[in-house]
C-alpha cells in the first residue's frame, strides 16, 4: 500500500481554486470598468489604465487576504496536533 498522503482540507483547496477566478475577475472589472468610463467620458487611455491599477490593485488586496487566511488554517490545524 502507498504510504498515506497529507492533503489540505476541502476548504483549503476550495479557495486556492476560487482565488484564481478571483484575481482574473478584479482585473477583468477593473478594465471593464475603466473602458466604459473612458467611452463615457471620452478620456482614451487614462481611465482604463486607472482602472487596469485599481483591478490589479485589489487582486493583490485579495490574494493577501486569501493566503493569510490559508496560512492561520494550516497553522491552527497543526497545533491541534496530528500525533499518530
Amino acid at each position: 500500500m502507498a504510504p498515506a498522503e497529507k492533503r489540505p482540507p476541502r476548504s483549503q483547496t476550495a479557495q486556492l481554486v476560487n482565488l484564481g477566478t478571483m484575481l482574473f475577475a478584479c482585473v477583468a472589472i477593473g478594465l471593464a470598468a475603466g473602458f466604459f468610463a473612458d467611452r463615457w467620458i471620452g478620456t482614451r487611455p487614462w481611465l482604463l489604465l486607472i482602472g487596469l491599477g485599481f483591478g490589479i490593485a485589489a487582486a493583490g488586496v485579495n490574494f493577501y487576504r486569501t493566503i493569510k487566511t490559508l496560512n492561520q488554517q494550516d497553522s491552527d490545524s497543526g497545533e491541534q496536533g496530528d500525533d499518530r
